[in-house]
């Protein structure tokens, strides 16, 4: 990305960044979801497990990326199809589903870690749901899940966001995605459930600047790490304090991406890829789904879970008390660019992460643009 100007520059508004449609991406795109949509027999890796959520933001990002470039784009998307092609076995077809669409037994099967069971009402109930219709029968039971990486409400928070967009995607392409819930349905953010009262969301983010640093508890999968921010004397004391069942999600919001983005500016840089680029992601899709189907106290109480879990861990610079906005450093057709043209789910993730993230706090825009180019540096400076 174009090194920092010493004289401050024009603010690259969003609003400079036309979306533009993409000649032939749909049909790439529909053949991409069609191959994401068939989980593999193997227990999902990073990439396999990625795929769904890397295909649906790689296709929004193309509308933002510069229109000369769109070809590259699209063939990055086909690119990933090749890849997953060749990821290993795909599961045979499923005995169909007979019936009407009854998420609760979906629910059920992904609670009794019956994934053939997932996979057959997946596939045949999936296709017949829109993407609020999921969303609203399964966000609640998903997203305090940590199986998955804890990525599945990326998934549904991605889904959304392509119906809005009026995108042709189906929720079938989170096939895979519920099967991999199954393989730990213990695996969950839980301290919050004996937690009972108003709390006062305003003090978020004195709580966050409160948190300790724990360091990696043995590796930074994102179990151990939550697993970590819930014991005894760290969500729950930090974080008790902070929940009430009605609040200003948007400004909530807000307080968790600001943190997460000057954590990837300003904390320990060997942590950007993995730890900072899933510190906003996560949090941000799951406070996305506040009132769409999850109850607001439970979608504050995962969230801030998510961010605490990493600045426990990774946090080795205090957040400041006051987070102040700042000039762009790349322009948003410049991150998206680079992003769309990268080979790593978490850029491309992130990046579109922050264009939602600077389009939702406008006075912040230069913040999310900054940490986009940030993590795109530290892959350049590392390749």
């Amino acid at each position: 990305m174009p090194a920092a100007s010493s004289q401050p520059q024009p603010r690259p508004l969003l609003d400079d960044v036309r979306p533009t449609a993409a000649a032939g991406a749909d049909n790439v795109v529909a053949a991409a979801a069609a191959a994401v949509s068939i989980p593999k027999v193997a227990p999902a890796d990073s990439f396999v497990l990625h795929a769904p959520l890397e295909l649906m933001a790689r296709a929004q990002l193309i509308a933002f990326v510069d229109p000369a470039r769109h070809g590259d784009a699209i063939a990055m998307v086909d690119r990933l199809r090749v890849q997953y092609e060749a990821a290993g076995e795909s599961v045979p077809a499923p005995a169909p589903a007979d019936g009407p669409v009854r998420p609760q037994v979906l629910l059920d099967a992904i609670a009794a870690g019956d994934a053939y069971a997932v996979d057959g009402l997946a596939v045949a109930w999936l296709p017949r749901m829109s993407a609020a219709e999921v969303c609203g029968a399964l966000g609640a039971a998903v997203v305090p899940s940590l199986a998955a990486a804890g990525h599945a409400p990326i998934g549904l928070s991605l889904l959304l966001r392509a119906s809005a967009r009026g995108d042709a995607m189906s929720p079938v392409v989170l096939r895979g995605t519920l099967r991999a819930l199954a393989a730990h349905p213990d695996w969950r953010v839980s301290w919050h459930e004996t937690i009972c009262g108003a709390g006062n969301p305003s003090t978020l983010h004195e709580a966050l600047r409160s948190a300790p640093h724990l360091g990696q508890p043995g590796n930074n999968f994102i179990f151990p790490l939550m697993t970590q921010a819930q014991q005894p004397g760290v969500a729950d004391r930090l974080l008790g304090p902070v929940l009430a069942d009605q609040f200003d999600v948007r400004e909530a919001t807000r307080t968790l991406t600001r943190a997460a983005a000057w954590s990837m500016l300003h904390d320990d840089p060997e942590q950007a890829p993995y730890g900072w680029s899933h510190a906003l992601t996560m949090p941000q899709a799951v406070l996305s789904l506040a009132g769409a189907g999850v109850p607001e106290r439970e979608a504050l109480a995962v969230a801030a879970t998510f961010l605490l879990g990493f600045r426990v861990a990774d946090g080795g610079q205090p957040l400041p008390e006051r987070i102040e906005p700042m000039v762009a450093r790349a322009s948003a057709r410049d991150v998206a660019t680079a992003a769309a043209l990268h080979d790593d789910a978490h850029v491309v993730k992130y990046t579109l992460a922050c264009l939602h993230a600077a389009a939702d706090d406008r006075e912040f825009e230069g913040l999310y643009l900054s940490a986009a180019a940030s993590l795109l540096d530290w892959w350049c400076v590392r390749r």
